[in-house]
């Protein structure tokens, strides 16, 4: 268990996935850092981490439901290999301005809901599908970035 008054949390190199609602509600968690072998982020690993900013995760391949979703001030994504993004796994993150998804291939419905700061959203050759509402009421999205098919 980790201690509630940590602010930063790496990831052990013995870990491969962020177990259910692992994290979820932690008071004062800012930062979380993956190493290369985590792949998965459970269901609602860091549900309504009020203080979540930044999350760096370069192996993470699936991202489910509701892991990230609520966390009011997450700012800061880095998810270079992220290949699946779970219902409303993000949805709430009101601070969220931008996110590269350069490997993702599904996005499922819900995804990015009710991100109200979010702005631009960018995809890979890999996207496949973005499921229903996945950027719903997201007033100032200004551009989402597909890639061209040949």
């Amino acid at each position: 268990m980790v201690p509630r008054n940590a602010t930063h949390v790496h990831v052990h190199e013995s870990v491969k996935v962020i177990p259910f609602r692992a994290f979820s509600g932690h008071p004062n968690l800012v930062e979380l850092e993956c190493h290369d072998g985590v792949e998965t982020i459970g269901n609602g690993a860091f549900y309504e981490c009020p203080s979540l900013k930044r999350v760096k995760m370069p192996g993470v391949k699936i991202v489910e439901k509701s892991a990230f979703a609520s966390c009011k001030v997450l700012a800061d994504v880095e998810c270079d290999k992220l290949e699946r993004i779970g219902y409303y796994a993000f949805g709430g993150c009101s601070s969220l301005r931008s996110i590269n998804l350069p490997s993702v291939k599904i996005v499922e419905a819900y995804e990015f809901h009710c991100c109200t700061g979010l702005t631009e959203v960018k995809f890979g050759a890999k996207l496949e599908s973005i499921g229903g509402q996945a950027f719903g009421n997201c007033p100032s999205l200004e551009r989402i970035s597909l890639p061209l098919n040949h």
